[in-house]
């Protein structure tokens, strides 16, 4: 009797973390991704392979890459973007296409598993380029504008088995419509993936022209990777994607009757606590930077204000305006040469001259899961050439403020174009193998502060309650 009550409890156990365990190796389970495709043909789908890829805008760039013009003011973070057939089951079956369009009743799912631990990941659905009728263009011209389409599934949304969300199997559907994502959770379930892994993004048919048409539009479907404490795992995770990420076209082979979703409530940023009671401590720490350099001109305040920009998706749709890859998860704020978002102030770097950049680490007070700033020679391709995140960033007013229990509540760091030896808390601009972008005393420099995911509200914080970052920058005296 006891015997038969321990084999009992044995299997129940087995039972239960069955799920569990699929759920970790799933996206490397060819038989579960087996009986998913199966599931879906016998549903009456054409399913078609598709693939993850390496997306790269800075090294496409400097590679001089057909049609790339831009490295888009690019993140440096690994990106992934969805390789899609073009279309379902056609002599173009093989094509796979990064902008791709979608009927109203069709999908593409992703499966496979998440990065290991990072401070940030997020997947997202874009509204890639649009077919717009202009003065300029009468007859009509495809349009760029990556803008995003309504929140995202990141690391603080995303719906796994576990205590964690890293390093976890996940299951994203993409589609316009309820009828076709239902489907498709049967289609899972029957496979052996349990719910609790499923996430949907929606493509909001009433926002989007779809179909497979030349004038409807394209869409793509990106991921971002945050950093990390353990790099060579995001490195190994994200060469490993064309063969652990599982990528499909799912299409009715009759098209159905269109169920659209409603387009998804977005995440209301903001917990109405702000960084205000730090404003005249951040004046107490300009005057700490100026003080620590005599003798040398500086230009800062009115000239080299940072400001809001890469707003809300819906915003730069609407004004068919290109967003760049903008994303809900983060707040921007930019300084210097960045026309593309009406900041014309003009910074370059003479020999001697540096900047110093300043303001509250938003992560130590808690409006931000991480933050970083970048530097751009913005008229070279909008390429990065040097960035900062806060896990260097932590202590670096304490020289300035030595005695301000908020000190380590901000931040300072330097800027040059060549940093003395040993010299600490200071970034040297740089770039390798580029030869389209040149770093000297013309080159035009634009700065860009992120700050993704505050914790309460798993999205990018408001511009109401952030206090914005500074730059001052410094010159030699004049012979």
């Amino acid at each position: 009797m006891k015997a038969k009550i321990l084999l009992s409890v044995m299997m129940s156990t087995v039972l239960l973390l069955a799920p569990i365990a699929l759920a970790q190796r799933a996206g490397q389970d060819h038989d579960a991704l087996a009986r998913f495709q199966n599931a879906l043909k016998r549903d009456g789908f054409d399913v078609t392979p598709g693939a993850a890829e390496i997306f790269n805008p800075a090294a496409d760039y400097c590679a001089e890459k057909p049609g790339v013009t831009s490295a888009l003011y690019n993140n440096r973070a690994p990106y992934l973007h969805l390789l899609v057939p073009k279309l379902a089951q056609t002599q173009e079956t093989q094509q796979l296409v990064e902008s791709f369009q979608l009927r109203p009743d069709e999908a593409v799912v992703l499966i496979g598993p998440t990065p290991p631990s990072v401070k940030y990941f997020g997947y997202y659905a874009f509204l890639s380029t649009r077919f717009l009728y202009t003065k300029e263009f009468p007859d009509g011209k495809r349009t760029e504008l990556l803008g995003n389409l309504g929140d995202t599934v990141n690391n603080a949304t995303v719906k796994t088995l576990g205590s964690t969300p890293f390093d976890r199997t996940v299951a994203l559907i993409f589609t316009p419509d309820k009828g076709t994502d239902a489907r498709i959770r049967e289609a899972l379930l029957r496979a052996g993936y349990p719910e609790a892994i499923m996430n949907t993004l929606v493509f909001p048919a009433s926002m989007l022209n779809l179909g497979h048409t030349a004038t409807a539009d394209e869409l793509l479907i990106a991921m971002r990777i945050g950093p990390s404490d353990h790099q060579a795992a995001v490195d190994s995770y994200v060469q490993d994607a064309q063969e652990t990420l599982k990528v499909f076209r799912v299409t009715p082979r009759t098209e159905a009757v269109a169920d659209p979703f409603k387009v998804p409530r977005l995440r209301v940023r903001g917990t109405g606590r702000t960084e205000m009671d730090l404003m005249n401590k951040m004046d107490k720490l300009r005057q700490g930077i100026i003080e620590a350099n005599p003798g040398l001109s500086f230009t800062d305040i009115t000239k080299l204000l940072s400001k809001p920009n890469f707003y809300e998706g819906n915003d730069y749709i609407q004004r068919y305006h290109v967003a760049f890859g903008n994303s809900r998860d983060v707040l921007w704020l930019s300084a210097g040469y960045l026309p593309e978002f009406e900041a014309n102030d003009v910074i370059t770097l003479a020999d001697g001259e540096f900047l110093m950049v300043y303001g509250p680490n938003h992560v130590a007070t808690g409006k931000a899961a991480y933050m970083n700033f970048s530097v751009y020679a913005s008229e070279e391709g909008q390429v990065s050439i040097g960035q900062v995140s806060d896990d260097h960033l932590s202590g670096t007013a304490r020289f300035f403020l030595p005695t301000d229990p908020d000190a380590d509540l901000m931040y300072a760091y330097k800027i040059s174009r060549s940093c003395g030896v040993g010299e600490s808390n200071c970034l040297t601009l740089s770039i390798d193998n580029c030869e389209r972008v040149t770093i000297d005393q013309n080159t035009k420099l634009g700065l860009i502060f992120r700050m993704y995911l505050e914790s309460a509200t798993r999205v990018g914080p408001p511009y109401a309650e952030i206090l914005y970052d500074r730059v001052i920058k410094f010159s030699p005296p004049l012979p």
